[in-house]
């Protein structure tokens, strides 16, 4: 009977996610003196929300499957291999003849080459990622035959990238962690150079569709910057890159969905087959991860497993009274009444989920949290427990 129930509220949060994103692609295109203010009914609240058609698209809750055995939230499985990693400063010979070698924070591991600017080792200043882009890896040896510099050539580009460490045992170290790196990634298997159109490619840490399915996991944060004019006049009225917050969840079957507060209906799921699928991911000009490293044991799931079951479906809500709560108490948040009646918007649920884990202070109202709070840019966030790692864009160019 309990799981019953749930897959009928897992169906109507499907739902919910399905009729927003249907509702997006309809205004897709659309300019904000196109829109029209149109009053909404969902679930028993009323909202204004800036339309382009007046049909809201309707989903059948009943023609929607859920597999049976995605009824609990679990953790990613661990690779039974990983690569060697390999972390120290490394000298990277600059483009510009006249500056030379440069100093350079480096970590490999992952099939990925990252590195960083001394002075800065929270920020990637270029990524080469071997899962993303194939590339070729070239030793540079000297009389004696020990490797003294080596370079990275990206498939298809001039582009070169020259490094070598302090000695030459340390360089050849250095070459061999890369090559291992190298040679187990995706790019190794084929060729991969989509990303030779976008200018300084390795400025920009992606992640690959596939590597997403991968590595993505229960809890990670999700960061979307819209194309609609709704979305714009957000992020103009927030100040903020981004204009929609979402948490990641994943489900024993190895499928993977968003948990989402939508502007129209609700708390909803969206299924992130339906968004390569349905190509919903093209409502928006850019997709951002933020993975949570953190323990993912029994307690972790199970709290992540309560809030969804608690929460799915429950009405949307950005108000002045919210925005104007400082704090929130213990006390508030167990009381029945309030969760009966509690309402989000979208960063407020991240948020709200991130202090039943611990992870936010708990006595800071999970209204005080916007889009743009959950970037890394912001620096007065705080993580109590685990760590927010930088955001990766989600790259499509092979979908």
């Amino acid at each position: 009977m309990q799981q019953n129930n749930f897959q009928a509220k897992f169906r109507a949060a499907l739902a919910i996610s399905q009729m927003d994103k249907k509702n997006r692609a309809q205004n897709k295109g659309q300019t904000q003196n196109q829109l029209h203010q149109t009053i909404v009914e969902h679930n028993g609240l009323k909202s204004t929300y800036f339309m382009g058609h007046n049909e809201i698209p309707e989903i059948d809750e009943n023609a929607i499957v859920v597999a049976e055995h995605d009824i609990s939230v679990v953790t990613k499985k661990e690779e039974p291999y990983k690569t060697p990693k390999l972390d120290g400063m490394l000298l990277k010979k600059s483009p510009h003849f006249l500056q030379g070698w440069q100093q350079r924070w480096a970590v490999c591991q992952n099939n990925r080459l990252v590195y960083y600017l001394p002075e800065n080792r929270n920020s990637p200043f270029g990524v080469l990622d071997f899962n993303i882009m194939s590339y070729s890896l070239q030793e540079t040896k000297d009389q004696n035959g020990n490797i003294i510099e080596f370079v990275l050539i990206p498939s298809g580009s001039t582009k070169n990238f020259i490094f070598k460490a302090g000695t030459s045992q340390e360089t050849m170290k250095w070459f061999h962690v890369i090559r291992e790196n190298k040679d187990t990634s995706e790019g190794a298997k084929k060729i991969l150079n989509s990303l030779i159109k976008y200018p300084r490619f390795w400025r920009t840490d992606r992640i690959s569709c596939d590597q997403f399915l991968k590595t993505g996991d229960t809890g990670d944060i999700l960061l979307f910057r819209g194309n609609g004019a709704n979305c714009l006049i957000q992020r103009g009225l927030t100040g903020s890159d981004y204009d929609h917050a979402a948490v990641l969840l994943r489900f024993p079957s190895g499928s993977l969905f968003i948990l989402e507060a939508t502007g129209c209906y609700g708390v909803g799921l969206c299924s992130w087959k339906d968004m390569i699928n349905e190509r919903w991911f093209e409502l928006y000009e850019k997709i951002m991860i933020r993975k949570l490293e953190i323990d993912r044991d029994h307690n972790f799931l199970k709290t992540v497993q309560e809030f969804l079951n608690e929460n799915m479906g429950k009405k949307y809500s950005l108000t002045p009274m919210k925005l104007l709560k400082q704090k929130s108490t213990v006390q508030d948040i167990n009381k029945q009444t309030n969760k009966e009646e509690r309402t989000f918007f979208c960063s407020e649920l991240v948020a709200a989920l991130y202090k039943q884990l611990g992870i936010f202070d708990q006595q800071k109202s999970a209204a005080q949290y916007w889009p743009g709070n959950l970037c890394s840019e912001n620096k007065q966030l705080i993580v109590l427990k685990g760590t927010l790692h930088p955001e990766q864009l989600i790259d499509f160019s092979n979908v």
